[in-house]
């Protein structure tokens, strides 16, 4: 397995693109994106690492939903709260995702925590998050004021959310489908897993890059 896979590469990149665009930003939620992202990359890094060695990888994965849940859940809160007081479905989406999480690792026990990967959070958490999407996507269509959508960072960002955790939850329900290899040694639903990524951090930079450039608008 070659350790710098595409879903690295792409986080190696948006990591640098928002360190060198976010670091200065004033709101709170534009440099929680830097420090989540380092998790992230930590994260697949230490994987593939463990993966080369031929050793369990799964409990280290399991322990990233839980950041992974929080951050996308206080995103969608930063973006939703133009609209509406975000709060009741933020947090009954957070509850929702970590009762399960603590019902899985209680069935399970801590001995399998690193050998079974916790797909029902996922897959829970991942309709949770489309459905806030498209829940932004109906207030941003009414809302009245005017707004230059490829220029909007909250936009681009919620569009990588969309599309990353769109493509996880069908490729999760359609698993069988997705068994077949490509070019004799990946599977295609690992390829589907990053080209998903590949779309999450290019709209996440571009979205960046459209921070970037509304700060320097309201100076």
């Amino acid at each position: 397995m070659n350790f710098f896979n595409p879903i690295i590469i792409a986080e190696i990149i948006c990591l640098i693109v928002a360190l060198f665009l976010l670091l200065k930003d004033k709101i709170s939620f534009w440099k929680v994106n830097i420090a989540y992202l380092v998790i992230a990359l930590s994260t697949e890094a230490r994987g593939a690492y463990l993966a080369i060695l031929r050793h369990h990888n799964l409990g280290l994965y399991n322990t990233f939903l839980l950041f992974e849940i929080a951050f996308i859940s206080y995103g969608m809160y930063y973006c939703l709260k133009k609209y509406i007081d975000p709060r009741p479905i933020v947090f009954t989406g957070l509850g929702i995702c970590y009762l399960i999480f603590t019902i899985f690792t209680f069935k399970n026990g801590i001995h399998a925590y690193n050998d079974i990967f916790n797909d029902n959070t996922v897959n829970v958490m991942s309709v949770i998050f489309v459905l806030y999407c498209l829940y932004y996507y109906y207030k941003l269509l009414n809302d009245e004021e005017t707004l230059e959508l490829k220029h909007h960072p909250e936009f681009w960002w919620v569009n990588g959310v969309l599309f990353y955790y769109f493509g996880s939850t069908a490729t999760n329900l359609t698993y069988d489908l997705f068994k077949i290899k490509l070019f004799e040694h990946i599977p295609l639903r690992l390829f589907i897993y990053y080209i998903t990524n590949t779309i999450l951090y290019s709209n996440w930079i571009y979205s960046y890059i459209c921070r970037a450039k509304q700060r320097k608008l309201q100076h």
